[in-house]
Order: structure tokens, then C-alpha cells, then sequence
């Protein structure tokens, strides 16, 4: 998925419905859009995105991830939120 695709997904998810948990598909490219969490949250609240929460040189390979939550932080910024393996990373980020 570009990143006009996860926008996409993003918009309809934080609008109209929930997320349903299912696989997408991430390249190369669009690998660097994603950062990995930390920690692995015990739920899903607003403020899993407070502070120093991700590792900003850490991205997810290239290969299926399973899309599970679409949340807007505290900060106010909506992000979808994948597992690929025993990590969750989150879209989008910034420096």
C-alpha cells in the first residue's frame, strides 16, 4: 500500500466505521511510513501515543501485516496500528 492507500484506509477507518482486524500488504516503500511502538500496550487508549513512544529508525519488513485498530492519540493525529510478528508499529509518524 502507498501512502495515498493508508490515507485512504485511515480517513474511512477514523470516520465511518471501526477497523476490522485483516492482512495488508506493506512494500518497501511504504515500510518507512510505519514505526515501531516501544512497548506492546496492553489496550488500545489515546494515550499509548504520549511521549517517546516509538522507535523512529525501526520499521516493519516488507510482507503481510495485520491491520488491527485505527485511534486518534491524545495528540489529536489519527494512526492505523499493524502487528507484523511480535511488533506493533503505527501510521503515520513524525520527526
Amino acid at each position: 500500500m502507498d501512502k495515498n492507500e493508508l490515507d485512504r484506509l485511515l480517513s474511512g477507518f477514523s470516520i465511518v466505521k471501526p477497523v476490522t482486524p485483516r492482512e495488508i500488504k506493506i512494500d518497501q516503500t511504504s515500510s518507512l511510513l510505519w514505526v515501531r511502538f516501544k512497548v506492546d500496550p496492553s489496550r488500545f487508549v489515546p494515550t499509548i501515543f504520549d511521549g517517546d513512544w516509538a522507535f523512529t529508525q525501526q520499521h516493519p519488513s516488507e510482507g503481510s501485516a495485520k491491520l488491527l485498530r485505527a485511534l486518534e492519540g491524545s495528540d489529536g493525529i489519527s494512526r492505523l496500528i499493524v502487528r507484523q510478528g511480535k511488533y506493533l508499529y503505527a501510521y503515520p509518524w513524525f520527526e
